[in-house]
């Protein structure tokens, strides 16, 4: 089909020059009052620019095939996303190839051979809702778990749950035995990695995990399931990597180093990320026929689902055989980049980007991303040609693999750490766009001031209130509208826990219960999740401010005073933690820690006096000078040993646990966590180190 792409613009001088005679309105964050009106000119022109119809053709073509990691059809995109940032406008439009671990299936098969046969279909039932609803499944393969270990199980089989340690602790106390068996755990709500279910059974001596997705989750136990509604059907299967990425993310054979051409490789048998038992994704429906036929006591009523049947831990007379090999080979991906230079700065770089491969055809995960980023591009590179030029650059990235274990975008990063360390101002990641209408906003405190002014100039499609309003409204009003506990899963991770670069990540959330399957499709984003697509613009209008502030403002827009409260309750929650496990009485393992936030606020404030006197009176020196401070402020909060046991991660603030979810503080966290009364007293002591470089980058005293 033909798709409309980036029309050719003309902007007529009287229209910026009637922008700029209009009443002046405040100043955004960091810029100087003379510049108010010129800029908010641009930002008139970009915003009429988003055009739902457009984001809509461009994704029904991104989803008509499948298109996962390193496959024929993820190299077609490549191209096409390369092709759309040159005719955008785009400068330096580059494909960088990496060469990483990226299994395929040979098969995957999971059996009852005892005391009757049964077979596990491993596939999804087509729907004909459409004709843009999913085709046979055929076309795709047989789910699987990337990274899974390759072998052949037959043993009896264990229902543990959710598969969470404290599920293994309950099946313990009932003497029931996981050691050596096949166990069969839910999927979580909310969202709990497979990777870390995997990694338990494997700690607690499990042979093989079966990993499936209740209708209590995300199908019939919700509400009306897809074709007419947005909830996952019985046969849904929810396909994902394994691989151990909180520990180390990216390629499982370089860890720490890029996968380049040639690069050196460890054995597989040496990776800590890749697991080594064998495991598989099954729908509730294959699901049901196990479960029904375990005997044993009946599971607490948290392990519970929807299944109209009783839920029991099961016994040795049910015995499965479970098989799975994979091609493991070395293949590549591609991470597509385009840029707009700067101006004054423009070694300075804003990096926006999103992820294109998909487990099936991504119709939410990734491709409404993909789709809102390829309009931004055009948005942007129009005004480019239209004579906007920022003080900085802005670098657009499309990343590949990140299903598999945020693959290309760390690689990218660690090829490019010691540019990135110097010049990347923020990264701002989409990854599934839209899937419903309430917003999501998530980042380093730094950016709450410019996310909650840009969230207060766009409008919510539905209502007509600002997304500021509307999000405000559903909180009840009550603190900041971004979320400041960030955790991992996404293409972020290396840009904040590896390179110390402030990170947010936007989206529009919703009912959504066809994750990683054959359901996620452009007829479920365009009859449920968006109709109008109307949201998709609303989101690359939010993406866009959030851009044109970061790359234009005259003083970057980062304030650390928002970040030094957060800390210090962050700080709060620990200590109250360790006073838990202490027996209640105070134990002064924060007490430095309050300190040093303390002094980073103070240096907060002061830097704030500071810009607020180059915005007004300053030279463009003395405007340089405080960006160079701001820089370093996010890298000061990196501890170059990294957090004990996983020393890739190097944030003292964030961290990913092993279940994806946020770890703040994670050293001292983890720490007090285990016990571990000395090194929770090293971690502070790191922490607070981190905590005065950051204050001292901010008063221009670092080294």
């Amino acid at each position: 089909m033909k798709l409309l792409i980036c029309p050719t613009v003309a902007i007529v001088a009287a229209t910026l020059f009637a922008a700029a005679c209009r009443q002046p309105a405040a100043a955004p964050f960091g810029f100087a009052p003379a510049r108010t009106s010129s800029h908010a000119g641009w930002e008139r022109e970009f915003r009429r620019r988003p055009t739902p119809a457009r984001i809509r053709d461009v994704h029904r073509f991104l989803t008509s095939e499948p298109h996962v990691a390193g496959s024929e059809r993820d190299r077609v995109l490549a191209t096409f996303v390369g092709d759309r940032f040159r005719e955008c406008g785009l400068e330096d439009v580059v494909t960088t190839t990496h060469e990483v671990m990226l299994p395929r299936p040979l098969e995957t098969a999971v059996e009852i051979v005892a005391p009757f046969q049964w077979r596990a279909s491993l596939r999804e039932a087509p729907l004909d809702a459409s004709s843009d609803a999913p085709g046979p499944s055929a076309a795709i393969g047989p789910a699987f778990h990337a990274y899974s270990a390759s072998g052949e199980i037959t043993a009896p089989i264990v229902f543990a749950g959710h598969g969470d340690p404290d599920d293994y602790d309950w099946l313990t106390s009932r003497n029931i035995d996981v050691r050596d068996k096949v166990v069969l755990v839910r999927h979580s709500t909310p969202y709990s990695y497979r990777g870390a279910k995997v990694l338990t059974a494997q700690r607690r001596g499990a042979a093989a995990l079966l990993v499936y997705s209740d209708p209590a989750d995300d199908g019939y136990g919700r509400g009306r399931v897809y074709p007419a509604g947005p909830w996952g059907p019985e046969t849904r299967i929810q396909r994902g990597g394994i691989a151990f990425d909180f520990l180390v993310p990216g390629d499982p054979l370089t860890p720490g180093w890029a996968s380049t051409s040639g690069a050196k490789r460890i054995r597989p048998a040496d990776a800590r990320t890749l697991p080594t038992i064998v495991s598989a994704p099954l729908s509730s429906a294959d699901a049901r026929v196990i479960l029904e036929a375990l005997g044993g006591p009946e599971v607490p009523d948290a392990w519970r689902g929807a299944l109209p049947i009783p839920y029991r831990a099961g016994s040795d007379s049910i015995v499965l055989r479970v098989r799975a090999r994979s091609d493991d080979s070395i293949r590549p991906v591609w991470t597509v980049t385009g840029m707009i230079r700067g101006g004054d700065r423009a070694d300075q770089v804003v990096i926006v980007g999103n992820h294109r491969d998909a487990w099936t055809y991504g119709g939410v995960d990734p491709s409404s991303g993909t789709a809102a980023l390829l309009e931004l591009a055009c948005n942007l590179g129009d005004l480019t040609r239209a004579g906007w030029r920022p003080h900085r650059s802005v670098l657009f990235a499309n990343w590949d693999a990140e299903e598999f274990g945020l693959t290309s975008s760390t690689e990218w990063g660690e090829e490019h750490e010691r540019w990135l360390r110097k010049s990347a101002v923020a990264y701002v990641n989409v990854d599934s766009a839209v899937a419903g209408t309430e917003l999501d906003l998530t980042a380093v405190p730094a950016l709450n001031p410019l996310l909650e002014e840009v969230a207060r100039a766009v409008r919510d499609p539905a209502t007509g209130l600002t997304l500021a309003a509307r999000a405000r409204d559903r909180r009840g009003n009550q603190g900041t509208i971004v979320g400041n506990r960030i955790g991992g899963g996404s293409d972020y991770t290396v840009f904040l826990n590896y390179l110390g670069i402030p990170v947010a990540d936007l989206s529009f959330d919703g009912p959504y219960g066809v994750y990683h399957s054959i359901y996620d499709t452009h007829d479920w984003v365009a009859r449920i999740g968006d109709p109008e697509f109307r949201y998709h613009g609303a989101l690359v209008e939010l993406w866009g401010l959030t851009t044109m502030r970061l790359a234009d403002a005259d003083v970057l827009p980062l304030d650390y005073a928002p970040y030094a409260a957060r800390v210090g309750e962050f700080a709060a929650e620990v200590e109250r933690s360790w006073m838990v496990m202490r027996g209640g009485a105070p134990t002064g393992l924060t007490r430095d820690i309050t300190s040093a936030v303390q002094e980073l606020r103070h240096a907060a404030d002061r830097f704030n006096a500071r810009r607020k006197l180059a915005l007004t009176t300053g030279a463009p020196a003395d405007r340089q000078r405080l960006d160079e401070d701001l820089l370093s402020a996010e890298r000061a909060l990196l501890d170059d040993q990294g957090l004990p046991g996983r020393t890739w991660f190097r944030h003292t603030i964030f961290a990913p646990k092993f279940t994806y979810a946020p770890e703040v503080l994670p050293g001292v966290a983890e720490a007090v966590a285990d016990g571990d009364a000395a090194r929770a007293e090293r971690q502070a002591r790191r922490l607070v180190a981190a905590l005065r470089r950051a204050a001292a980058a901010l008063s221009g005293t670092a080294d």
